[in-house]
């Protein structure tokens, strides 16, 4: 599903990076907050892929999103910022992987990224990180520890959903922080060896960075009583942002992966200990030339 504000300027990329796919059986939700900037115009273009569609004042994006996937029948969910998108094969991959591992209820691709223009400016270096379940049952996939999950590349089984009851509804910036925290009390988070979706980046005008001390205040309130990081862990992950990425490279985890085999021509569930870094020296190196040379 996708819920959209004023988002004309990139709808029609997110709604056509999943109805081209022309997936047999997508159920896609789009719920719109009231917009006035042309958004429901470019939304009528689509109208004939999508199976549920409304436009009216809401109670900001989790209700809306709360709502839609309360709507849904499908056995596997996700949901799908307006300005994100998906990549070619993700429906087709995500939909083999759920039928192949009936045991699987949560998975994660590849982070990768957009600029304003729709450019992809990067792709993780690290091939299927480490999500030790435990660490993101504690609230360590925070900024200052693991860093964020990236919430456009996962799909989940409905019964996951429907078994911790959805979003709390009381947190206005940080219900998706605390929506996969809940997740991993019940389910381990698998990773996928390759990019499922890719997150535009808009610095200052998305929700958890135009309202980072408020989404902080509530992540310190969701994580209040939980196991925290070794002290070594978090005095690295507090001193900046080359300890913070040397600190992840060190930590690694045993969780499950699932990767294509070459030799097997058919995905693969194996469980393996991995960094749980995402992105690698090379990355960073690179990343830290660039600063220099602007």
């Amino acid at each position: 599903m996708t819920v959209s504000y004023n988002a004309a300027d990139y709808i029609d990329a997110t709604l056509s990076s999943v109805l081209s796919q022309r997936y047999p059986d997508l159920e896609y939700i789009l719920l719109d907050g009231g917009s006035r900037d042309g958004t429901m115009d470019i939304v009528a273009r689509h109208r004939a892929g999508l199976s549920h569609v409304s436009s009216e004042p809401d109670g900001g994006q989790y209700h809306a999103i709360q709502r839609g996937l309360d709507m849904a029948t499908g056995e596997v969910c996700a949901w799908l910022n307006a300005d994100d998108i998906y990549l070619p094969w993700t429906l087709s991959v995500v939909g083999e992987i759920f039928a192949t591992f009936p045991e699987v209820d949560w998975i994660i691709g590849s982070p990768a990224y957009l600029n304003r223009l729709g450019q992809c400016t990067r792709v993780s270096g690290v091939t299927a990180p480490a999500y030790p379940r435990r660490e993101i049952a504690a609230g360590w996939y925070r900024e200052s520890m693991s860093g964020f999950l990236q919430q456009e590349s996962m799909f989940w089984r409905r019964s996951l959903w429907q078994r911790v009851g959805g979003m709390d509804l009381l947190l206005k910036y940080a219900a998706d922080f605390d929506l996969w925290r809940r997740f991993a009390e019940h389910a381990d988070l698998v990773s996928v060896s390759v990019p499922l979706a890719a997150f535009r980046q808009r610095p200052g005008e998305q929700r958890s960075s135009a309202g980072r001390d408020h989404y902080d205040a509530e992540v310190a309130r969701v994580i209040a009583g939980q196991p925290a990081p070794a002290w070594l862990w978090r005095r690295m992950g507090e001193a900046g942002e080359a300890p913070r990425h040397l600190m992840r490279m060190m930590r690694w985890g045993r969780s499950p992966v699932i990767a294509y085999s070459q030799a097997q021509q058919a995905w693969c569930k194996r469980v393996s200990r991995r960094p749980v870094a995402r992105t690698s020296l090379a990355d960073v190196l690179l990343e830290r030339t660039l600063r220099r040379a602007g």
